[in-house]
């Protein structure tokens, strides 16, 4: 009875001991599992998933998972593929389509200098002529998204005075300025200096100035300052209707604060942003009640 006793403690030992080690080693396997998924949200990372044991269905499961991964890389090649494609197109359109914008808006240009026309006439034509320039804009900013979203180029880093660039940028301003009577607080210091891309930072603060231009409502600021190594620029404006703005939306493509009244296509702080994404830099948009600001840390 005793020998069967222990024969019976012998083998619950044993049954214990195989299911603490298949457990410990199933604790194992899960955790290099978890190790390696983490691994392939690296895009780079090109190794498949394995298991350390003969578990049938762990194997089965990292089988699984490498087949997915692999149609999943094959469906990013592809949009990837698809996307520069659809922007060669874009181009190509935008390209095409600035070509008779520019010469029809010449032509109506003439025909509203030669002062032969009636009153309403004269009105249709300039109402024409307004819509023209709008296509025109439209066709000249896809053509400009199209070549930054495309290009893999490398950036042309070199030292330049962002005070001078953004002072230059700000005194281009003045006219919009005196013709709506809006009331300005620019402080800009002098001397600074950092390493940018002279194309993105000029085509980044044309169109803070542009969209400041189309949405000021009578205050206009412009603040650029050095503070602990790094650079923080700051383009503020007041707006008429602040409640028509979503702030978690400015840099979207398309969004316009009124898309019924708002000049544009709705492309310019998109731009922007992926310009700052490029650079390095850090953008973020606020609303204080009715003041709109943008700030860029580079």
């Amino acid at each position: 009875m005793e020998f069967i006793l222990f024969i019976v403690c012998v083998c619950l030992f044993a049954i214990s001991a195989v299911s603490l080690w298949k457990y410990m080693s199933l604790k194992h396997n899960i955790r290099h599992f978890s190790n390696e998924l983490e691994k392939l949200k690296d895009s780079d990372y090109r190794q498949p998933v394995k298991v350390t044991d003969f578990d049938k269905d762990l194997a089965e499961l990292a089988v699984k998972v490498n087949e997915h991964t692999d149609i999943q890389r094959q469906l990013g090649v592809e949009y990837e593929e698809k996307k520069k494609q659809l922007g060669t197109v874009i181009s190509g359109i935008s390209h095409d389509f600035r070509t008779p914008l520019t010469a029809s808006l010449g032509y109506l240009q003439m025909i509203e200098k030669s002062s032969e026309l009636s009153d309403k006439n004269a009105e249709y034509l300039a109402i024409a002529i307004q819509k023209n320039r709008y296509l025109k804009e439209l066709s000249d900013e896809f053509f400009e998204l199209t070549k930054i979203e495309n290009s893999k180029k490398e950036l042309q880093l070199e030292e330049v005075n962002i005070s001078n660039i953004l002072t230059e940028a700000v005194l281009e301003q003045h006219s919009w300025i005196a013709e709506k009577g809006i009331s300005t607080d620019f402080d800009i210091t002098d001397g600074i200096v950092i390493q940018a891309d002279v194309h993105f930072l000029t085509r980044i603060l044309n169109n803070l100035m542009s969209n400041a231009q189309k949405y000021t409502a009578d205050s206009f600021g412009v603040t650029l300052k050095h503070d602990n190594d790094r650079v923080t620029l700051c383009v503020s404006n007041t707006l008429a209707d602040s409640t028509s703005l979503n702030i978690d939306r400015v840099f979207e493509p398309f969004y316009r604060m009124d898309a019924r009244t708002a000049g544009g296509s709705g492309l310019g702080l998109y731009v922007v942003k992926l310009l700052c994404d490029r650079l390095g830099w850090t953008v973020g948009a606020e609303l204080n009640d009715d003041v709109f600001s943008v700030t860029i840390l580079i």
